[in-house]
């Protein structure tokens, strides 16, 4: 065999093992790449799921009935009536954006010692953004 013959041959193997690594990268990323991908939106659904089941659990605590949630929320008293609060609020994970609410009381009397402009952290309860009570306030 001569010099040249033996440089080809190197030349073949060096080209040969680069083609295995390729397609054996490519082969591992679709058998595990795309499983991993629909794995971590499992994990962000189950995530989600283990939050609810912690508000509910808070209500029940609470005094909640079935099914209901609890959230806690900082915000600024807007404006008190018989029924209603109005809190402009920062984010309510999972349930609100930041925004002014108005949130329904069962009576506005229970919360007499705090007025306008007060900041707060306030406790709601319910089984979504529709449905939700204030039930609890608490000065900052």
């Amino acid at each position: 065999m001569t010099k040249a013959s033996n440089k080809m041959r190197a030349w073949h193997v060096v080209l040969l093992l680069n083609l295995a690594l390729a397609i054996g990268l490519l082969v591992g990323y679709g058998a595990w790449g795309r499983p991993l991908r629909a794995l971590e939106t499992d994990y962000r659904d189950l995530q989600k799921q283990v939050g609810e089941l912690e508000r509910q659990r808070e209500a029940s605590l609470a005094g909640g009935a079935p099914g209901q949630q609890q959230w806690e929320g900082h915000g600024v008293i807007r404006a008190i009536h018989p029924r209603l609060i109005l809190l402009s609020h920062e984010e309510i994970a999972d349930l609100l954006p930041a925004r002014t609410t108005g949130f329904r009381v069962i009576e506005a009397s229970a919360f007499s010692a705090y007025h306008v402009g007060d900041t707060v952290r306030f406790w709601l309860q319910g089984t979504g953004p529709d449905n939700t009570i204030l039930v609890k306030l608490e000065g900052e």
